[in-house]
């Protein structure tokens, strides 16, 4: 069976985007499903991001650039779908940019990370847009937010009731807050899985994996164990 696709895009930068991907990929990962992280953004964060891992304990999925490609992305895609369960394209911060629209087209799911505040609300209905018609060419595609980044207080309160006012383009009940254990992540080239004393964002990790998974009818597989580098800080 060729490999579920997860799209991860966004207008706006600084939402998460990276983040997302690179967390869930990992999550996948670590459960035992072969999954493939396909960078689309020039930056090459993900790319970066993964090779910050040492030799024994790496980034847990592949990582592949395939930026300098843009639409054309999607034969190379094709060509790793039969090898991989997963395949999580992480799209540049640009609507505008023809990556999203070829990206939507050949995924099961996208999800768009918002923070909470009104410049991301805002920023947000354009994506949300472009999924609305995607769906004309991809019928099957199925869309929803995700809060990143959100933190307690009335402002973010008040803006994620607004996200989930949208019943076309609902927001998940689960995401990632704004923890320490994410950029510790981005540091040691892992995911939060690697680092110890991250529970708080595992859990959350996982229960966003948990949401995707059953949205696209896949069996939840086994909880992925800790990495070699968590251990060992655990046992100094």
């Amino acid at each position: 069976m060729p490999a579920h696709i997860v799209t991860v895009f966004n207008q706006k930068g600084g939402c998460g985007k990276t983040m997302v991907s690179m967390q869930l990929s990992a999550s996948l990962a670590l459960r035992g499903l072969r999954t493939l992280l396909v960078d689309m953004d020039k930056q090459g964060t993900s790319t970066i991001w993964a090779g910050q891992g040492g030799i024994d304990n790496p980034y847990p999925a592949s990582v592949m650039s395939l930026a300098p490609l843009r639409e054309k992305m999607i034969s190379e895609v094709a060509k790793h779908a039969e090898n991989h369960d997963f395949i999580v394209i992480d799209c540049p911060p640009a609507i505008e940019s023809s990556i999203p629209w070829a990206a939507l087209n050949i995924s099961d799911i996208a999800l768009i990370p918002v923070i909470p505040l009104m410049d991301n609300v805002w920023a947000s209905r354009e994506a949300k847009e472009l999924a609305r018609r995607a769906l004309d060419e991809n019928p099957t595609l199925q869309t929803y937010c995700v809060p990143s980044m959100s933190r307690r207080g009335n402002v973010f309160k008040a803006c994620t009731e607004i996200l989930q006012d949208d019943t076309q383009i609902p927001l998940l009940d689960t995401g990632l807050q704004q923890r320490n254990a994410y950029g510790e992540s981005q540091m040691f080239g892992l995911s939060v899985h690697g680092v110890s004393g991250a529970s708080a964002a595992v859990k959350e990790v996982e229960a966003l994996t948990d949401v995707v998974l059953t949205k696209l009818g896949v069996a939840i597989s086994k909880k992925p164990a800790k990495s070699k580098i968590a251990k060992q800080k655990e046992a100094a």
